[in-house]
This record gives C-alpha cells, structure tokens and sequence, in this order.
C-alpha cells in the first residue's frame, strides 16, 4: 500500500506516499482547507517523531509532510489516521480535493455560504466507489462570491455562487475566467454527480483530467450530452463575470460577516516547525474555541475571534514568526523544496528565498522560485517568476501577459538572487 508505483503516485496522498530526494512525502487532505487544534497537535508529534520537524501547506490549502524514512511509513499512517487525519475509507483519501475560500461561511462580502455544499460533494466522493477512480489531481473548487478568494487556480470542475440562487460553472478552468453556464443552486450537487459519471465514461486511454478530455472532445459536446440526461436545465453563462476578490484578504485582522474577526497570518514560504505548530495549536483554542483554516497562500487563517482579543491574539502569532502585513516578504514568497529534497529542482531554491526576502523590502508584489518548469508551488504565475536554471542561478520573469513563456515576459537570463532582487526593485520603480 505504501509507496506501490503505479499513475497515482505523481501525487502524494496519506497513505500513499511518494518518494523524493529528502525522503517520502505525505499529504494530509484537510476538508474544506480546516484543522482542528488537536489534530493539529497530534500532526505536530508524527512531524517530530517520523518526518522533518515540519509541516508544509499546500497551494490548495492542505498539509504535508516530508522526509519520512521508510521504516516509519506505517509508524506514521497508523499516528495520523488515529488523528483522525484521514478519509473515513481509505480508498477515498486521494479524491478529497474540494477547495473552498478559507473564509467560507463567514466573508461579508460572499454571495452565498458554499459550506454545506462542499461538504455535500465531499461525502459524495467518499461515498461513491466509483469516483474512488479519479485521479488524485482531479479537483474541485466551491467559490461563494467571497472577498477573500483564490480564483485563478484552474481546476477539473468549479462552480461559483451568483446571487441570485444560482451556480456559474466551468471546467478546465479557474473561476477567474469565462463560465460554460449556470445551474440552479439547488441542483449543484447532482449536476456534479452526473458529470463525474459522464467524464469516467469518456475518459479513455490515459486521461485522467478535464484538459485532457478536451483535447479531443469539444466542451460544448460534452456539456450538450451531459444536459441530455439532467432532468433539470443547464442556462447559457452569457457574460458573466466573477466580481474579483480583494487582493491580500487572507491576511491581518479583519471583521466577519457575524461580527467577529478572523486574523491572517503567514509563515515563511509555508512551512510550520513542529514547536510552531503546537503554539499555534494553542493559540488557537485560546482564540476560537481551536479552528485553524489553511489557505491557497499557503497561509493560516484563525476564524471567529472577538474583537477584544483581536490585538492580543495578533502579537502571540508575530512572536511565533508569522507575518500579518501584506507588505512583510515572507506573505509575498512562494517557493518549492528545492534541489534538497526533489530531483527535478536545479537549484536550492528555498536557502535562495530566504536570502532573497530581506532584499525585496516593503512591496507588495509577489515572487515565487522555481527549481524546474514544472512550477509545483504556483498553479498560475505570480507577478515575477525565478526559474532555476543552476545553482543560485535563475532567469526572472515578469508576468505582464507578455512573452512566450508561461510565466510572463523575460526581464533577465542566468542571473543571481542579488541582481534578480535590484531588478525587481527597478521594474517597480514609478
């Protein structure tokens, strides 16, 4: 069970790790991007004890754990089903993958509360023993409308909430772009239902994604077969447009739509020590009665504060390092592992972030290092892009939608972090 090589293993699940340079990966799929404070805990004891000292959150607001020796993968498995870390059947844990804002249910400005809807389609997956087949990338996103949303994740499936008791939806795709259509709020979770059906039965021959299937079948095709067997109707999108999120939403002390406040913080390119997530464990039951949400930033949120320990909560989470302003360079790095733990990675790219960070200064553009071109820590590209090319050597990137590359229009080739970090301060000069 653990680590059998087979097309699943391009990415980690709990009880299917994979191997990489520092030792296996494990990947804990948190429902709805939430943790408790002791689950928290007890994650932070299988870090100590089996993996890394750390634990690393994911771009789609999940945690893992790395460096996990062989002979402790069952040690470790067993620590964190018995946290109940894991999907009620293990066979479900690699479908878990239903984003949600990290606000969700609590956002003034959402449109409507996608909470009980995620759940839904969560209990679904697990529940279907056909859908245990999908891949362990194939993803979902439940978007409410939410000030505080991550939209341009492209995913298999997303639907997002227009007000007027309706879901947008697309495929292959990111909420921050053009809808397929509409349909009725009420019959979201079937509609979900049936086209996992119908993509199962079109996916043939090695395809394991939406993208893919639309490689060779147009989206309107597929869509006009699906509505042929809803008893319900599919209306064209027309124009729709997401409103766009507020930008940096997921960070400092901001009030909910109850009242009450959720703080925001970041810790350094994602990744909590062991002792740090047991203080924030700590913190957070003091704060909220013990809620920690993850989110797309690769961030932590603590919902449900009261106002009158708002000040308080926010210096205990500075003390452990985290950062609440969007101005601060660890809330604006991204970065993956690196050439030390992945084979794939050209250069050490998070030694390289650390020592870029302190060179950026106040600034509220984003960077994200990359070792290879597979971009692992950034679904889309952030405003500049460090792509390894060697060791403390990178080509920069801006991403201004010009230039061939994905990642935007080439500003410099082969250079050091130091050069990279006056570029970047020369490129945001007025």
């Amino acid at each position: 069970m653990f680590g059998a090589q087979n097309r699943r293993n391009a990415c980690p699940g709990l009880s299917r790790m994979v191997m990489a340079r520092d030792g296996a990966i494990a990947r804990i799929k948190l429902p709805l991007g939430r943790i408790s404070s002791a689950a928290a805990l007890a994650l932070a004891d299988v870090a100590e004890q089996f993996g890394a000292n750390a634990v690393e959150i994911s771009i789609r607001a999940n945690m893992q754990l790395r460096g996990i020796a062989p002979e402790n993968w069952h040690k470790a498995v067993t620590a964190l089903y018995d946290a109940s870390l894991g999907a009620h059947d293990p066979a479900a844990d690699d479908i878990r993958n239903v984003m949600v804002s990290p606000t969700a249910g609590i956002d003034r400005g959402q449109l409507r509360d996608v909470t009980p809807l995620a759940r839904q389609l969560l209990a679904m997956l697990e529940a279907t023993p056909d859908f245990h087949a999908l891949s362990p990338k194939f993803s979902f996103q439940i978007d409410g409308g939410e000030h505080c949303a991550m939209v341009s994740h492209p995913g298999d499936i997303w639907l997002s909430a227009t007000g007027d008791g309706r879901y947008a939806f697309g495929l292959a795709s990111a909420p921050d772009g053009p809808a397929l259509g509409f349909v009725a709020a009420e019959n979201a979770l079937p509609f979900i239902e049936a086209l996992l059906h119908l993509f199962l039965a079109r996916a043939q021959n090695g395809v394991t994604r939406m993208r893919q299937l639309f490689e060779n079948l147009p989206p309107a095709l597929f869509l006009r077969e699906l509505a042929a067997t809803l008893p319900f109707p599919l209306d064209p999108a027309k124009d729709w447009v997401r409103q766009s999120p507020e930008p940096f939403a997921h960070l400092g002390i901001r009030k909910q739509a109850n009242g009450r406040f959720h703080i925001g913080v970041m810790p350094m390119l994602g990744r909590l020590g062991a002792a740090q997530l047991r203080a924030l464990a700590t913190i957070a039951m003091q704060a909220n009665g013990g809620e920690i949400r993850l989110t797309p930033w690769q961030g932590v949120l603590l919902p449900d504060v009261p106002q009158d320990r708002c000040g308080d909560v926010a210096r205990q989470l500075h003390a452990l390092g985290l950062a609440t302003e969007a101005s601060a360079p660890q809330a604006r790095l991204r970065s993956c592992t690196g050439m030390t733990g992945c084979a794939s990675g050209l250069a050490d790219t998070a030694a390289d972030a650390r020592a870029l960070a302190p060179l950026l200064g106040a600034d509220t553009a984003t960077v994200h290092l990359t070792g290879c071109a597979k971009s692992c820590a950034a679904a889309s590209p952030l405003a500049y892009t460090l792509l390894a090319r060697a060791r403390g050597r990178y080509d920069l990137f801006s991403q201004d939608g010009a230039g061939p590359s994905r990642f935007g229009r080439l500003l410099a080739s082969d250079i050091p972090i130091e050069l990279a970090a006056r570029r970047i301060h020369t490129e945001r000069q007025p």
